[in-house]
């Protein structure tokens, strides 16, 4: 399954327009960056379950989870889209 969300265009170049100092425009966009924080949530939580699904094709729930902290029913949850919270899902 491919991801659907696209990596929020704010966070893309953020080092280097710091990096360029202070200035209106690194404030503007640092807000958007900002506003944006939810749509990079849902890229991150989409990527994370390719990660695991493609995984979990020559690994099992339990070799996954011991090597990430997570029990084996925490990874089937992440590979099946499952987030912990409301919040979790933007």
């Amino acid at each position: 399954m491919a991801s659907t969300t696209p990596l929020p265009e704010p966070f893309a170049a953020l080092a280097d327009l710091v990096a360029g100092g202070p200035t209106m425009r690194t404030a503007a966009q640092l807000g958007e960056a900002l506003n944006a924080v939810p749509q990079l949530q849902r890229w991150l939580r989409e990527q994370r379950q390719d990660v695991f699904q493609a995984l979990k094709a020559t690994h099992s729930n339990g070799e996954i989870g011991s090597h990430l902290g997570l029990t084996p029913q925490r990874v089937a949850d992440i590979a099946a889209g499952h987030s912990r919270s409301k919040a979790d899902r933007g």
